[in-house]
């Protein structure tokens, strides 16, 4: 996905409110806005975004931005290289001052608060938490930490993001994407770590995201009769080929360990004591729409019927 706000586009009075309200649909946070007094308030923003990487570049005026609400239940982390101008960024008590060449991490927060100095030019990377895969301490010690962009490994992801600003549609075709935003995530890993001296783990960067979210989203509708690589697909904005070859490598491809999850929560259900639920009616609780199919499923994977499950169950029951 590609998307392009400008304020130019809106009048001088209205800018700062047109700019609050598509920030708040587009990052999911408020954000109040003193636009000084030198000159029109005026942004420019691009972003790209492959799943779970945010790529923007931005160009605008002076102002001052706080953020006015929490980071919710997935809270995010910033890389955030300057080009042009000073800003200073201060987050969870932190403070830190960025110019021209410098990159810097930072935890998006309550507190978040960004001062523009003057006219300035940046882009960032966004991703959430989980994708940096770090210990809560060096998660912390993170979040103000600042690098020079002149060598080494910031250097290489200076020029990587600053290609990806110049050309966005890169991550608007599926299958590069994918792998354009894998290496890209490997990257802000190794230079986060490099940043808290924390030795690199064995890679899992994109794969392992996209897996737990795909697993997560299943167990949530375990229940619906029409869960099917198609409608996983569709809801997650993920291509069924790719979720097909992101099981490749799991014990079980994707629908038979959809089957398992189902059957091992019919059975849970039909053990307890004092379930009023028939046999039928537990199987169309776990997403089987035909009686006969759930009952020879269960039988294939336990070895017994359901209604044996269900009579051991009413058994204990009466003792």
């Amino acid at each position: 996905m590609t998307l392009c706000l400008e304020t130019d586009s809106v009048g001088a009075n209205d800018r700062v409110d047109w700019w609050r309200e598509r920030t708040a649909a587009l990052f999911g946070a408020e954000y109040s806005i003193d636009p000084g007094r030198k000159s029109p308030f005026s942004i420019r923003l691009n972003v790209a975004q492959a799943a779970p990487l945010v790529v923007f570049s931005c160009h605008g005026s002076v102002h001052h931005a706080v953020r006015k609400c929490d980071a919710g239940e997935h809270p995010s982390i910033v890389a955030h290289l300057q080009l042009q101008g000073h800003s200073t960024v201060r987050t969870e008590g932190k403070e830190v001052l960025v110019g021209p060449g410098v990159l810097t991490f930072n935890r998006v927060s309550e507190s978040s608060d960004l001062r523009f100095h003057e006219d300035y030019r940046q882009v960032c990377a966004v991703l959430p938490e989980s994708a940096f895969d770090l210990e809560f301490d060096n998660l912390s010690s993170l979040s103000g930490a600042v690098m020079t962009t002149d060598s080494g490994i910031a250097a290489l992801l200076a020029d990587h993001l600053h290609s990806l600003a110049k050309h966005p549609e890169a991550l608007d075709q599926e299958s590069p994407a994918m792998e354009i935003a894998s290496y890209t995530i490997g990257l802000l890993r190794a230079t986060a770590r490099a940043l808290t001296n924390q030795d690199i783990p064995e890679h899992r960067g994109l794969r392992s995201y996209h897996l737990g979210r795909i697993k997560r989203f299943v167990l949530a509708h375990l229940h619906h009769p029409g869960l099917s690589v198609e409608f996983i697909s569709a809801a997650l904005d993920l291509s069924a080929r790719y979720i097909h070859r992101l099981f490749e490598e799991e014990a079980q491809p994707l629908m038979r360990w959809v089957m398992k999850q189902r059957l091992e929560r019919a059975r849970e259900q039909l053990a307890q004591p004092g379930n009023r639920m028939s046999v039928a009616q537990t199987g169309y609780a776990w997403g089987f729409n035909d009686h006969a199919h759930f009952s020879r499923s269960f039988r294939k994977e336990f070895g017994y019927a359901p209604r044996d499950a269900r009579a051991k169950a009413e058994a204990a029951a009466s003792d």
